[in-house]
């Protein structure tokens, strides 16, 4: 009933005017969704993320760690879905970051945090004296970054470039689906007050007499109305300070009746604050012609603009670039010049168009190809259908909300191969039905779908489960891979709808028409004369059947154990070939921001001359505008003097040689030394192309409730000197600081009460002499922000210690008394020298303190070049308390890496940990990921290869049957294996003597899962032309070959346009693992599937009745007798002949 339904379904469509409807509509609904669909590079990973940023005066990091971060870390991980919380207790403060798992709704993980926070309110000790909660999200990412620099510095500085970008903010604000837009660099305008302490001394004032002037002065306010001869006014008292002059001419004190002026005991200028950071930006070496001469640095400021959730970067970037180059040409100084340093929205639209030209490429090789291999005829109606499967599948993306991203066009790609399996199976058959005498076109395509109908629509639930185990893929992976389980199956459900509904039409109106000239004979085929002088020898004695399947294993056997060899290396993702990348400066703790900005610069004349940079701007004391990466790193919380970074911009891809990976591994030699030079640590930072993670290699050293933190800070040193000995191992370093030292001003108690003075008073009066302390604003109409007023001892007297020592604090009313008279009277205020109230003594800072999850721990960070994070944590894991190896201790000696294995890891150089110390390598990092990822795919190709079986079970009702349809998956192995060997052998290439080998990634996993779906549609369909060919009353070894050489050309054609659609991905630096991946797999199991399932299928039912083909609705399946045959067809078999006969 089901079959007569579909058939009559065919037959309805065949002569309908449906089908040219579907086609014009599914192609309009492409179309308009590859138009109004969001653009983006790749695909957005929701991390709901906070900061919580406590301020607690006074505490030591161990005293925080117990009153502050470890109730606050109790509190946050009850919240459900929270996944890890991070802590640092610093003097005096503390950092808690709080990460939800990977997927949680932003908006309800940070109710439940607040919720949490806001109801504990009364645990909070009375230490803390601020805190503060911001979320961090992947929308606060930047897409665009202006460098705004000035060709004049004399006449536009940084402070001037400043305000010219804060002009701007409002301008960029206002642009439709804008989020974010700040300013990074530049020095903002305020008030300065220098004081000096000579003149407060004479004049007796203290630093708490001019605020309390200011506070007292610098107001207005409005006091109701007054009604006058019946018309009512607004009374007003006080003014706002309206310039410095005024600012200058405040009276702050009175002494002996006379005023004491502010400008009499301190200088007030009006201007740039004093930089705390430096920004510049240098042009390079492949600059346009007329800017390769400029490399000198200019002072620069930089503008950076974020796009709301949902909106389209092509379109947010473009406004926001084109406002910028109208403010250029009509609104900057003519000296004020801008370049773009960052243009996500220019990257998502050119990998978007690239992709869509290389979808277009493929499409046009496959049609080709079946041109050629089949007809004209036959090409045009496969090369109709793929772009209606497209459109259909880019319709559902704009309606699941999902965006067009790199991932989403390669899974396009990717299902190329998928999708013309479904019109070549289709036309590949309705001609060999085309050929058969007595059949008009009508009846011959209607017949020819109906005989391979189970097949595809089997082959397509086969898909289905294959990709769906994909969607449950853990971690930031699952969001990034996302797109891709997703359109594969919906463009191959999409495809086979139009192989029954929209092919049969084409077809009609296309293929030759039905002549009934002769009936087609598959024995008089070339292939089949070819398939059979192959197949024959091994079917014809059982040894050879027997040694031909020996020789499969082994080579199965063999592929599979090249990883465990480490003659093809694993990892999570390969390195992108992107146009910047980053250098993270750490100088020595005690580092100003010009010693680190002149450490920043010695890199940049070296970056300068390198042929493929374009520009370098450099960041000291100041956080760059962050990516992706750096959010997740924290980066943006890089403000200290002694932190700097530079964003090197480089050509494009077509304009260099090498790829950007390449490139960094070629500079890192030379760089390393620069660094060694000044003294400084250095990271050199790639944009990932998937999950962003701390470092490749992440060692997180854990000890006992009762091991004292200094001991695994040590620990955490040996393990970072055992990474620095291992081979290929870079940029080693540790979460501890180095030696800090602290001037402590030590207050003599005794002293201080007897004048009247509180630690209060001393503390704050040095806050405001070295930090500075903001009294008031000024406001000005012509500024968009009001201007500080802020009261500072000039920077050569903040260094001085006698400087701070000669300022002087006024004693409280009251504290202090005396006898006058025999009558006890309050004291006057005394003016007092900090000299007289205690000593500055030299101090080590105290290390801070990071927890994760509830327990101490100190990170080791290294970076893997040249070799894949797991062989190096194999091997120093291994060495971890290991004992001699072949005498590596007495010679001095360790193993060669070539005779290193994941059966046999470690390299020979012993190392030990205190006891009650531990490492774990699985916590962050890359290989965390790695883990979690192959774990999580495995589990998906299980299931995968679990629901195939079922429902090949579903469809043979055979287990038997169904398991020799599953040995073309295994065989995919035989050539991905080897493949990615020979890519090693041929193409591995080395960098300064850094080794730069292919990689078997993610996305090489991810197209063994692909290859499950499609090479078993070749084995269900096999059987099934083999059970047909049972059914005519062939005897098994002429089905077999029969089967074979009809099924070889689909087969051959599928595998050979599947090879040529992902030929165009191994040029991507990221998925050309998942295309090598199905070039090898398809090409190995393709050659195999052919022979394999023929011989075990013959080696299964050769001896059993009716050749285990399935038994009539309402029999015993026929592979449950044993009886041996007899040579003829079984009565099963002859019974359907009959039974077809009857139908026809």
């Amino acid at each position: 009933m089901t079959a007569n339904v579909r058939q009559g379904l065919v037959a309805k469509f065949l002569n309908s005017f449906f089908p040219p409807v579907l086609i014009f509509l599914a192609l309009a609904v492409g179309m308009s969704a590859l138009l109004l669909t969001p653009r983006e590079e790749d695909p957005q990973i929701i991390v709901p993320m906070a900061d919580v940023l406590i301020q607690a005066p006074g505490l030591s990091p161990r005293q925080v760690e117990n009153q502050v971060t470890q109730p606050l870390e109790k509190l946050l991980t009850q919240i459900d879905g929270v996944e890890d919380v991070y802590s640092t207790s610093m003097k005096g403060a503390a950092q808690v970051i709080v990460r939800f798992y990977v997927g949680e709704q932003r908006e309800d993980a940070l109710i439940k945090l607040y919720n949490k926070i806001y109801s504990n309110l009364d645990l909070v000790p009375a230490s803390v004296t601020q805190w503060a909660v911001k979320p961090v999200e992947i929308d606060d990412v930047p897409i665009v970054v202006a460098a705004l620099y000035s060709t004049d510095p004399e006449l536009t500085g940084n402070a001037q470039l400043r305000r010219i970008a804060e002009q701007a903010v409002n301008q960029l604000q206002a642009l439709d689906n804008t989020n974010k837009v700040a300013v990074v660099g530049g020095n903002p305008r305020l008030i300065q007050i220098s004081l000096d302490t000579v003149a407060m001394a004479s004049r007796m004032t203290t630093v708490d007499d001019i605020q309390q002037a200011f506070s007292l002065t610098n107001q207005h306010r409005q006091l109701g109305d007054i009604h006058q001869q019946g018309q009512v006014f607004q009374l007003e008292s006080g003014q706002f300070f309206r310039n410095a002059q005024e600012v200058a001419h405040t009276v702050v004190n009175v002494v002996n009746g006379q005023p004491v002026y502010l400008q009499d005991i301190a200088t007030v200028t009006d201007g740039p604050d004093e930089a705390s950071d430096q920004t510049w930006f240098r042009w390079g070496a492949a600059a346009g012609a007329g800017n390769q001469q400029a490399r000198e640095p200019y002072p620069a400021v930089f503008l950076s603009v974020a796009k709301q959730k949902g909106s389209n970067a092509v379109w947010v970037a473009n406004d926001a670039i084109a406002l910028l180059d109208e403010m250029v040409q009509n609104q900057f100084p003519p000296h004020v010049k801008m370049t773009v340093i960052r243009n996500y929205g220019e990257t998502a639209n050119e990998k978007v168009g690239n992709l869509v030209s290389s979808l277009g490429l493929s499409i046009l090789t496959v049609v080709v190809f079946v041109g050629v291999f089949l007809n004209w005829r036959a090409a045009l109606v496969v090369g109709i259908a793929i772009p209606i499967s497209y459109g259909a599948a880019l319709g559902m993306d704009f309606a699941f909300g999902y965006t067009i991203n790199r991932v989403t066009l390669f899974a396009l790609i990717l299902a190329l191969g998928l999708i013309v399996d479904d019109p070549i199976a289709s036309i590949d058959n309705i001609e060999r039905f085309l050929k058969r005498k007595g059949m008009s076109t009508s009846t011959a395509i209607v017949m020819a779908m109906a005989e391979i109908r189970s097949a595809l629509l089997m082959s397509t639930v086969a898909i289905v489960i294959v990709f769906t185990p994909m969607f449950f893929i853990t971690g930031m992976m699952g969001p990034y891979m996302a797109p891709l389980a997703f359109n594969v199956p919906v463009s191959v459900v999409f495809s086979t709808v139009v192989a029954f509904l929209i092919t049969p039409w084409l077809a009609k109106k296309i293929l030759k028409r039905a002549d009934g000239s002769g009936h087609y004979r598959v024995e008089q085929s070339l292939l089949y004369k070819i398939y059979n002088k192959m197949l024959t020898p091994l079917l014809a004695r059982k040894r050879n059947s027997v040694i031909f399947l020996s020789v499969v294993a082994l080579a199965f056997v063999a592929a599979a154990m090249l990883p465990a060899l480490r003659i093809v290396p694993l990892k999570l993702l390969p390195y992108d070939n992107k146009n910047e990348f980053q250098l993270v400066l750490n100088m020595p703790e005690t580092s100003s921001v010009e010693q680190t900005s002149n450490a920043l610069s010695s890199f940049a004349d070296y970056l300068q001359r390198v042929p493929e940079v374009v520009s370098v701007s450099g960041f000291a004391g100041i956080a760059s505008p962050m990516d992706f990466n750096g959010m997740v790193r924290h980066y943006f919380m890089r403000s200290m003097p002694y932190q700097g970074e530079l964003r090197v911009v480089l050509a494009q891809k077509d304009q260099r040689q090498q790829q950007s990976h390449e490139m960094v591994t070629r500079l890192r030699a030379d760089l390393t030394r620069i660094a060694e030079g000044v003294g400084a640590d250095i990271q050199l930072v790639e944009t990932p192309p998937g999950p962003p993670v701390i470092a490749t290699i992440v060692a997180e050293v854990y000890g006992q409730p009762q091991t004292p933190y200094h001991q695994l800070q040590q620990a955490a040193d040996k393990v970072a000197q055992r990474l620095r000995r291992e081979p290929f191992v870079a940029e080693t370093d540790t979460s501890q600081e180095g030696g800090r030292h602290s001037w402590r001003f030590v207050v003599d108690s005794e002293k201080a009460a007897l004048s009247g003075i509180s630690v209060q008073d001393i503390n704050h009066t040095l806050a405001a002499a070295n930090q500075g302390l903001v009294v008031s604003y000024l406001y000005d109409e012509h500024e968009l922000n009001p201007l500080p007023i802020t009261i500072r001892l000039p920077s050569q007297q903040r260094d001085d210690l006698a400087a701070l020592e000669n300022l002087y604090v006024r004693g409280m009313p009251g504290i202090a008394k005396r006898v006058e008279q025999g009558r006890v009277v309050d004291a006057g205020q005394p003016l007092v020298p900090l000299s007289e109230l205690g000593r500055f003594e030299l101090i080590d800072a105290p290390q801070p303190i990071m927890r994760k999850n509830l327990r101490q721990v100190v990170y080791v960070f290294a970076e893997a070049t040249g070799r894949v994070p797991a062989e190096v944590i194999a091997d120093v894991a291994a060495d971890l308390q290991a004992s001699q190896w072949d005498g590596a201790r007495q010679t001095g000696q360790v193993r060669p890496l070539s005779g290193r294995t994941y059966l046999n890891n470690g390299g020979g150089d012993p190392w030990h940990l205190p006891p009650g110390i531990n490492v774990v390598w699985s916590g962050e990092g890359e290989w965390k990921i790695t883990l979690d990822v192959f774990r999580d795919l495995g589990i998906a190709y299980g299931a995968a290869l679990l629901g195939v079986f079922v429902v090949m079970i579903l469809q043979t009702g055979l287990p038997a049957v169904s398991g020799i349809i599953m040995l073309a998956i295994p065989l995919t192995v035989i050539g991905i294996m080897p493949g990615f060997w020979l890519l090693n052998v041929v193409g591995t290439t080395e960098i300064n003597g850094i080794p730069n080998p292919s990689l078997f990634t993610a996305t090489a996993m991810i197209g063994m899962i692909a290859l499950a779906g499609i090479v078993v549609r070749n084995s269900l369909v096999l059987i099934q032309f083999i059970h047909q060919s049972l059914r005519d009353g062939e005897s098994l070894k002429p089905a077999l070959v029969k089967a074979g050489a009809v099924r070889m050309r689909p087969i051959l054609l599928t595998a050979g346009t599947t090879l040529l659609g992902n030929v165009v991905i191994t040029l991507d630096p990221i998925f050309n693992g998942l295309a090598w991946a199905i070039i090898f797999g398809i090409t190995a199991s393709t050659l195999f599937t052919l022979l394999v399932i023929p011989v075990v299928y013959h080696l299964a039912y050769a001896n059993k009745p009716g050749y285990g083909l399935p038994a009539e609705p309402g029999s015993m399946p026929s592979d449950t007798s044993s009886e041996p045959s007899t040579g003829c067809p079984s009565q099963s078999s002859a019974a359907s002949v009959n039974h077809r006969k009857s139908q026809s």
